[in-house]
């Protein structure tokens, strides 16, 4: 956890091996007898993350039935909780007010769900659910730079601003808009009445 938090305070380039043994209370000889340098501990803090993102993928390749847009709203619900349950794992994992774990096994499970993201929209523009003149690559970016940024700046609330779920499953009914909920909106052609929910 103490790298984890430099990580997240610092940047993974501006953290030593010696300002984690110092966080630790260990010297940096004894840090070493664990782990061999700042490239493993990296890969260490962003794991849980990177098994989180591959779980979400596979749930949503499931092909339940659902509409493109219907499995790309919960795909981003899922990945706001992901972040806002673990805000500093996913601010050095994505980069959120920084630069992007720089580890290539991260850097292939982003383009991941990127690329999982856009065939969503890809799918979702194709029958009409989505606006047709946006790129289906910048965006996903795009939207996971705002769900993400979201979630994981969101301490301190009931349940993530990134998301339009509470951590334990439940709609936020009568709830503010989600940061997902203002980019959908925003993103999916809807019919004449309420706003999804």
């Amino acid at each position: 956890m103490a790298a984890t938090a430099l990580f997240h305070e610092r940047g993974h380039d501006a953290t030593s091996m010696s300002d984690i043994a110092d966080r630790l209370g260990v010297t940096k000889a004894a840090l070493y007898r664990h782990v061999r340098g700042r490239a493993e501990v990296l890969r260490e803090v962003t794991r849980p993350v990177r098994a989180r993102l591959r779980s979400l993928s596979a749930a949503g390749a499931s092909g339940d039935g659902r509409s493109p847009a219907a499995e790309l709203a919960d795909l981003l619900d899922a990945l706001a909780l992901a972040a806002a349950a673990d805000p500093a794992r996913h601010a050095v994992f994505w980069g959120v007010g920084g630069t992007p774990s720089p580890d290539a096994e991260d850097a292939v499970c982003r383009e991941s769900m990127i690329a999982r993201l856009a065939q969503l929209l890809a799918r979702a523009m194709r029958r009409g659910e989505t606006r047709c003149d946006l790129d289906p690559s910048v965006t996903a970016r795009l939207l996971v730079g705002a769900v993400v940024g979201t979630a994981a700046g969101g301490r301190g609330t009931e349940y993530p601003f990134g998301s339009r779920r509470k951590p334990d499953g439940e709609s936020g009914a009568g709830r503010s808009p989600s940061a997902v909920d203002l980019l959908l909106d925003g993103l999916l052609r809807s019919p004449a009445g309420p706003r999804r929910t």
